[in-house]
């Protein structure tokens, strides 16, 4: 009886040990099938941005349309990316708002890169993150691409950012290639677009010349007491620099305009009564009028 109780103890204790080890089994083999999926929907989905030098501009002679991320072709796609840019062009220093958007029914999962070039596939201007959650940059701040809170969406998908023109550069070349995912763990199933947007740049980026500077017209109104009203009248509305110097040669007060036509108020009343000299000039050269401070 003794040894009857003790067997069937010992069976009890070692039944209990396989099924907990089985149980562990169980759960180690689910958590490396967890683990391998995850791993290969990372590696096809690149979730976490593109890599650099995708978006099937000239410069980069590729998309993420290859072995190594997504089978397939690219297939191109009007109207892909859009900005504010004016019909007149570009100007040195604004900033304007570029957007990309993709619409396809039935996908939840998106992605995108874009790049601003010219022909040799140089980085034109400078791209700026307005929603770091959805967007990120790479390829040192040559491209933009998404995040990997940026994928998500229902039938379309929407990034935005901005951008600044550094220098006048002529023609500049959006290209943006835009994933549409099938969201599932392998490189095939999902379709590539490409599109690009050419922005010309506006005529006023670039200075007058020495023999325009010669047609500028500028007046000084009334008598100057607290405000200094200057107009000018000029060919061509391009930047100008106004400047006010004392009789010893020194700065005083110095405005920028971005278009020189108009009538521009300098406040002087922190000044002290005397002569002074206005001067007018851009990149190519300045013209100078005296006046006198009440």
């Amino acid at each position: 009886m003794y040894k009857h109780t003790f067997f069937s103890g010992t069976f009890i204790v070692s039944n209990y040990i396989m099924k907990r080890f089985q149980s562990t089994h169980v759960f180690l083999c689910a958590l490396l099938i967890l683990i391998i999926t995850g791993l290969s929907k990372f590696s096809y989905g690149k979730e976490d941005g593109a890599p650099s030098g995708n978006t099937g501009s000239p410069g980069d002679d590729q998309t993420c349309a290859h072995v190594d991320c997504h089978t397939g072709s690219a297939s191109e796609k009007d109207g892909l990316i859009a900005t504010d840019v004016p019909a007149s062009g570009y100007l040195v220093g604004e900033t304007y708002l570029i957007t990309v958007t993709i619409e396809e029914i039935g996908i939840t999962r998106f992605g995108f890169q874009a790049s601003p070039q010219n022909l040799e596939g140089d980085e034109m201007g400078e791209m700026a993150l307005i929603d770091s959650d959805q967007t990120k940059f790479t390829g040192g701040g040559k491209y933009i691409t998404h995040t990997n809170a940026g994928t998500d969406g229902v039938d379309s998908k929407t990034w935005t950012f901005n951008w600044t023109p550094e220098e006048a550069s002529g023609d500049v070349t959006f290209y943006v290639a835009v994933n549409a995912s099938d969201d599932e763990d392998d490189a095939s199933g999902d379709h590539i677009y490409t599109s690009s947007v050419t922005i010309t740049e506006d005529p006023d980026n670039h200075p007058l010349s020495i023999e325009e500077m010669n047609d500028i017209l500028f007046d000084i109104h009334g008598i100057v007491k607290d405000e200094l009203a200057v107009t000018v009248s000029t060919p061509v509305n391009n930047p100008i620099v106004i400047d006010i110097i004392d009789i010893h040669g020194r700065l005083v007060l110095s405005n920028k305009h971005q278009y020189a036509n108009g009538t521009f108020i300098m406040p002087v009343d922190n000044l002290t009564k005397g002569m002074y000299f206005v001067r007018i000039s851009n990149a190519q050269g300045s013209l100078t009028k005296q006046f006198f401070k009440n």
